[in-house]
């Protein structure tokens, strides 16, 4: 009996996929709609712009290798999710406890510094609606609240139908506004010398623009997160159908919007003149103004509410991935914590707290925090890459869950590729 129930689920899952369409696909897609979410934000705002505005397409590349290099460790989260029904945390106390201490460490850190970059560009663009009636730190504090209270008692369910049709709304209001800036003439001056960002004196722009392309790598251990949470809420472990295609999806979208906005910036900023500056207000006028002065008034609200969008998602996403990343991983270490009613609320109000410290400090110098937080992303990832690595490889997964060889040789070749580049950017910056 059992032969038969196991020899049906290839022709079950060949069907599946065979009856796959748009009502299915919205099914499907919850933890990896979450990444992108997490994903999409300021590394595509903020540090894919910039880098299409200064020096337009030469950065297409990178953009493209680093989302590829950083595939396989998001994938594993997924994976393993799937393949065992334990998050990544519960694999990393398997391997010893020692790798447990170690993400925790890191991950309080990378929490606080996150929401901090996350929240200020958030109110930097609710001001460009609103005006700066009241202090960034209050505005900010509004908005932690608010996502506070959507996401208080970690229920999946209201975090997945909030973040779909705003992920929707991002892609397509990003689309339009790159088709007009396509369609538009060109905006470079005369005379225009192109500069190159391969010198070391960009190296710290490049570590930057890596470290959140698409997303620093802790993020999978969201992922992991989010798929036993999507599997509890309806009632049904994530099939590893499912689970494909919602990581693919997630994933090629935050990757496609990477080089969107690079594209936005190459084609609408780039050979201008215009800089954008590093405080939050001036940022944003900038980014939104340039495009009015060159598609249309149309463009104005229309880029304004994706990137508004892109922020609120990428907030909400980060505070509840970390707040439920410390909370599981404070329950492994000691199982008393469990009892503890409270824990997810109390993670997500020291995150915030510590946040709007952060935002206070670095008030005027948005471009500044971000390129800080990116470059401890970027230099974290080989720690993090390691983590899922090893785990996905050990014998607390499945053998017929393991990667193959393309995964296995495209996993060491990001890990030595983070080593390589993060060395140099040290001892670059070390150098008198």
């Amino acid at each position: 009996m059992n032969n038969n129930k196991e020899a049906s689920q290839p022709e079950a899952i060949e069907q599946e996929s065979e009856g796959l369409n748009l009502r299915k696909l919205w099914a499907y897609v919850g933890p990896g709609m979450l990444m992108a979410g997490a994903a999409v934000g300021t590394s595509h705002i903020v540090q894919s712009t910039r880098a299409g505005t200064d020096f337009g397409f030469q950065l297409l590349t990178l953009v493209l290798l680093i989302n590829l290099l950083k595939y396989p460790f998001f994938e594993y989260g997924h994976r393993y999710a799937i393949a065992t029904g334990e998050n990544l945390l519960d694999g990393y106390k398997r391997m010893g406890k020692g790798f447990l201490y170690l993400f925790l460490a890191l991950a309080v850190v990378s929490a606080v510094a996150s929401t901090a970059a996350v929240t200020f560009l958030t109110v930097a663009i609710l001001q460009h609606f609103i005006g700066q009636m009241l202090p960034q730190t209050v505005w900010a504090a509004g908005v932690m609240a608010i996502c506070v209270l959507l996401l208080k008692g970690g229920q999946y369910r209201r975090l997945d139908w909030a973040m779909k049709p705003i992920m929707a709304l991002l892609a397509v209001a990003t689309f339009i506004a790159l088709a007009g800036a396509i369609f538009s003439d060109p905006v470079q001056t005369p005379n225009f010398v192109a500069p190159t960002p391969w010198t070391l004196g960009s190296l710290a722009f490049l570590v930057a623009l890596m470290g959140w392309m698409p997303a620093p790598i802790e993020v999978s251990v969201f992922q992991s997160l989010w798929v036993q949470a999507k599997g509890v809420s309806r009632g049904s472990k994530v099939t590893k159908q499912e689970g494909r295609v919602d990581f693919n999806v997630g994933y090629g979208l935050s990757t496609v919007l990477a080089v969107a906005f690079l594209s936005l910036g190459a084609l609408g900023l780039y050979g201008t003149g215009i800089s954008l500056p590093e405080s939050s207000g001036g940022f944003v006028t900038q980014f939104v103004d340039v495009y009015v002065q060159l598609l249309g008034s149309w463009a104005g609200p229309l880029i304004a509410v994706a990137a508004l969008a892109t922020m609120f998602s990428t907030t909400i996403t980060v505070i509840d991935g970390y707040s439920r990343s410390l909370t599981v991983g404070a329950e492994l270490v000691d199982s008393r914590a469990k009892k503890l009613s409270w824990l997810y609320l109390g993670w997500m109000a020291f995150i915030c707290l510590s946040a709007l410290v952060i935002i206070m400090l670095f008030a005027q110098s948005l471009t500044g925090l971000i390129d800080i937080v990116t470059i401890m992303a970027f230099l974290s990832a080989p720690i993090y890459g390691y983590l899922n690595f090893r785990l996905i490889m050990s014998d607390h997964t499945p053998d017929d869950m393991k990667p193959g060889r393309f995964m296995y040789l495209l996993s060491w070749a990001g890990m030595i590729f983070f080593v390589l580049v993060g060395v140099t950017f040290i001892v670059a910056r070390l150098m008198p």
